[in-house]
């Protein structure tokens, strides 16, 4: 994957009709500002993943996140951080459903998270009425997501603590080894006393965390709620979080293959637009960077379980 990227980075810069832009701080910037919340929304996506619950409404839920962020400023005149409160409060009410239903009601969480991605998305069209949402917003907010600090995307500002503090709580405490444990076997978890269903509680809890602020930082980035753009990110997070399984920890859902994952649909997808190709380039690319990752990953899964 590390390879792969680095191919992509010399491809798009040497090649005719990109390498007078793609290689450009310009350039650089924006695509990495433009990925931090698809960033963001993988990151959550792998807290309950690396337990084996794979959350297929986070996208979703950033997208109702972002709108509750912008409504609560433009409908209800709300304060700057009172509407940054909803946002993120939204996220985790998302997650503490989700946790209940999959370790209370003991539903499937591919069917579970699926139905909720459906319902989220059509609350939000009910809501927004399929208009995006762009007045009274907080210009602090916008410049935030839009302008840079010392050179770099000020996302980066917040979205680097939350990669780092991701990575300490999945790779550096009990919390972190016992989400390992139940991924890698949840009937031994359960038999050496780790309490499953209250730690995946909390993931799914923690997930809603990072959605939450996901969405707050795309109403910042796109200066508005659309309703349509949260839900649209599923494919490149999944895209990302499966390629991320392709190294550093080869089969398990980890952070900086995530991140790594990330920068590589992003920086593929900013080359074939500043090569001019067609609109259909982008989505086939992220279905074909999918169906490899889940492939690859799922390879690695099946050899590290059989070793």
């Amino acid at each position: 994957m590390l390879l792969a990227l680095a191919l992509v980075l010399m491809i798009f810069s040497v090649y005719g009709a990109t390498r007078a832009v793609f290689p450009t701080g310009a350039n650089v910037t924006t695509t990495i500002g433009n990925s931090a919340v698809i960033a963001l929304v993988a990151l959550a996506t792998v807290v309950p993943f690396r337990a084996g619950f794979l959350d297929l409404s986070a996208s979703a839920g950033a997208g109702l996140a972002s709108v509750a962020t912008a409504a609560a400023m433009s409908h209800f005149h709300a304060p700057l951080w009172l509407a940054i409160a909803c946002g993120i409060l939204t996220g985790v009410l998302i997650g503490v459903v989700n946790g209940l239903l999959v370790t209370v009601a003991k539903l499937d969480v591919f069917i579970t998270t699926l139905g909720m991605a459906t319902l989220l998305g059509g609350f939000l069209q009910w809501y927004t009425g399929g208009a995006p949402i762009t007045t009274g917003l907080s210009l602090a907010l916008q410049d935030f997501g839009s302008l840079t600090w010392l050179g770099a995307p000020r996302l980066l500002f917040l979205l680097v603590p939350a990669i780092v503090l991701t990575w300490f709580l999945l790779e550096q405490t009990p919390f972190g080894r016992e989400l390992t444990a139940i991924g890698s076997n949840p009937r031994s978890a359960r038999l050496v006393g780790i309490r499953t269903n209250r730690v995946v509680f909390v993931s799914f809890v923690t997930n809603g965390l990072l959605v939450g602020t996901a969405g707050v930082l795309l109403t910042a980035r796109s200066g508005g709620a659309d309703p349509l753009t949260g839900p649209g990110l599923m494919f490149p997070v999944l895209a990302a979080v499966f390629l991320g399984m392709t190294t550093i920890r080869p089969g398990q859902a980890n952070v900086v293959g995530t991140v790594v994952g990330v920068l590589f649909v992003a920086f593929t997808v900013s080359g074939l637009s500043i090569a001019g190709a067609q609109s259909w380039a982008s989505p086939v690319f992220n279905g074909a960077a999918l169906v490899g990752g889940i492939a690859i990953s799922t390879y690695f899964g099946r050899h590290r379980r059989a070793a």
